[in-house]
C-alpha cells in the first residue's frame, strides 16, 4: 500500500471512530432503546477489524453454537483472499452503519464493497481463482448487502454459475460442501417466492452431494428435491396466468399442489430428533436488548440450533405460498363453474395457513433470544415474515405485529431489506408478484 493510500485509510478510520464515539455518547439507555442492538464495539480497534468481528460474532458463531454462516471460520483461515476479506468488511460496516446510525460507516462500507467487487471480478477472470471456495464465499456473502430483489437475484444467478463451474470437486472438502449446501438452500428457499432459479446442473450436483453428506444433510437434500418440484409447479401456474386471468384447464393444478403439500408434510414428519422443536407456553413477551416485545400469542418455539429454526422457517414459507396458490387457483375455477369441492379446498388451505403463520411468528422469540450466534438468524426472517403477512386472511393484529418485528430487525441487525418489506406491509401493497392471479394488495 502506498503512503498516500495509507493516509486515506488512516483518515477514514479516524473519522468513523470519532463518529462511533459521538454515537456512543448520544445513545439512549437500554431501558429507552426501541430495538435490540448489539453493544457498541471497542472504539480503540480499527474500524475494519470491528466490522469483521461483528460478522464473526453474530453470523459465524462458534463450533458449539454455530451461526448462519459457520463456514466462514475455516474459509478465512485457509483462503483469506482480498475479495473475501473486503466483502466481510463491507457487510459488517453496512450493518454497523444502520445499527448505530453513523453515515461515515456507510461510506466506509461502500469503499470496501468497491474493493470487494474489483477483487472478485479479477478472481473470476482466472480459471483457478474463479472456482475457489474464497470466491464463492465472497459472492454468497455479498448478497447480504443487496437491499432490493433485483440486485439480490443477480448475486444468486452469479452463485449458481459458480456452483455449476465448480462441479463435483467442490464436495471434496467440508468447507466446499458447506458452501454448496448454504448457497443451494438459499436459492431453493427463495424459489418459493421467485420462480426461475432452478438449475438442472445444480439438481444433478445435488444428487452427487448426497454421497458426501451425513444424515442431517440428507434431510436438506430431500427438502431441496421437493422445492425443485415446487418451482416447476410455480412456473406452470405463472405461465397459465395472463393479465386478465388464467387460461386453459387449470383444475389439475390444484391436485398437483395438494400432492406437493403432502410431500412437504411427509418430509417434516420424517425429520429426526436433531431437527425437532418444542412448543413452550405462557410467554406473552420476550426480552430483547433491554426492551420487552410482546409475542405473537402465548406460545413460542424452542429449537436445538439457529439453523434448524431457519430451516423450519423456509419450510413454512414454502407451504404458505403453496396454499395461497391453491386458494387463488380454486377461486378461479369456482368462478368458472359451480364446484363445491373447490370451496372446501379453499377453506382448508386458509385454515392451514393460519396455523403456518402462527408457527412463523412463534419462532421469532427463540431466534431473537438465542445469544450472539442466534442474532444473525434474524437476517433470515424477513421473507418468511413478509410472506406470512401477505396471507389472505391474516388478522390486522398479525400484520401489524409482523411489521413491527421487521422494523426491529432493520434497526437491531442492520438488515435494510426488512425495513423495505415492512414498508410494503404498512402501505398495503406487494413489491413483487409472488402469487400469479392474486391481488398485489396485502389483505
Amino acid at each position: 500500500m502506498s503512503e498516500a493510500s495509507a493516509k486515506i485509510y488512516d483518515q477514514t478510520t479516524a473519522v468513523t471512530t470519532k463518529a462511533l464515539a459521538r454515537a456512543a455518547i448520544t445513545r439512549k439507555s437500554p431501558a429507552e432503546e426501541s430495538s435490540k442492538t448489539p453493544p457498541l464495539i471497542c472504539l480503540s480497534a480499527p474500524i475494519q477489524e470491528q466490522a469483521m468481528s461483528h460478522i464473526f460474532k453474530y453470523y459465524v458463531g462458534t463450533r458449539q453454537n454455530p451461526g448462519v454462516l459457520p463456514y466462514l471460520s475455516d474459509l478465512i483461515h485457509t483462503e483469506p483472499s482480498e475479495a473475501l476479506q473486503a466483502t466481510i468488511k463491507a457487510i459488517g460496516l453496512a450493518c454497523m452503519s444502520r445499527i448505530y446510525h453513523v453515515p461515515e460507516l456507510r461510506r466506509s462500507a461502500g469503499e470496501e464493497y468497491s474493493k470487494a467487487l474489483r477483487a472478485t471480478n479479477a478472481n473470476l477472470q482466472d480459471a483457478v481463482s474463479a472456482t475457489s471456495d474464497s470466491t464463492l464465499g465472497a459472492v454468497i456473502i455479498s448478497g447480504h448487502k443487496s437491499q432490493m430483489m433485483e440486485a439480490w437475484l443477480n448475486h444468486v444467478q452469479g452463485a449458481i454459475k459458480l456452483l455449476e463451474l465448480r462441479g463435483v470437486k467442490q464436495f471434496e472438502s467440508p468447507t466446499g460442501l458447506g458452501l454448496f449446501n448454504n448457497a443451494r438452500l438459499q436459492i431453493v428457499s427463495q424459489s418459493s417466492v421467485t420462480v426461475g432459479l432452478w438449475s438442472p446442473t445444480i439438481a444433478a450436483l445435488s444428487n452427487r452431494a448426497r454421497t458426501f453428506g451425513d444424515t442431517d444433510s440428507q434431510a436438506i437434500d430431500d427438502f431441496y428435491d421437493i422445492l425443485i418440484t415446487f418451482n416447476d409447479l410455480s412456473i406452470t401456474i405463472k405461465e397459465a396466468y395472463k393479465n386478465d386471468g388464467f387460461r386453459g384447464n387449470i383444475a389439475p393444478l390444484t391436485g398437483q399442489a395438494l400432492r406437493l403439500d403432502a410431500d412437504l408434510v411427509s418430509w417434516a414428519s420424517s425429520l429426526g430428533l436433531a431437527w425437532q422443536f418444542t412448543v413452550a407456553r405462557n410467554s406473552p413477551s420476550f426480552s430483547s436488548g433491554g426492551i420487552h416485545i410482546r409475542s405473537y400469542d402465548d406460545e413460542y418455539h424452542v429449537y436445538p440450533s439457529i439453523n434448524v429454526a431457519v430451516l423450519w422457517s423456509h419450510y413454512r414459507q414454502a407451504r404458505i405460498v403453496l396454499h395461497e396458490m391453491i386458494q387463488t387457483v380454486c377461486l378461479n375455477v369456482s368462478e368458472r363453474q359451480a364446484m363445491p369441492k373447490s370451496q372446501q379446498i379453499m377453506l382448508k388451505s386458509s385454515t392451514i395457513n393460519k396455523h403456518l403463520v402462527k408457527d412463523v411468528c412463534s419462532s421469532v422469540p427463540h431466534i431473537f433470544t438465542s445469544g450472539e450466534a442466534g442474532f444473525g438468524g434474524v437476517a433470515r426472517l424477513p421473507w418468511p415474515l413478509f410472506v406470512a403477512a401477505d396471507c389472505t386472511n391474516i388478522s390486522p393484529h398479525g400484520k401489524n405485529w409482523i411489521a413491527q418485528i421487521l422494523d426491529i430487525i432493520a434497526t437491531s441487525a442492520g438488515v435494510q431489506q426488512a425495513r423495505i418489506l415492512s414498508h410494503f406491509i404498512k402501505e398495503g401493497h406487494h413489491g413483487f408478484n409472488l402469487i400469479p392471479g392474486k391481488s398485489k394488495g396485502v389483505s
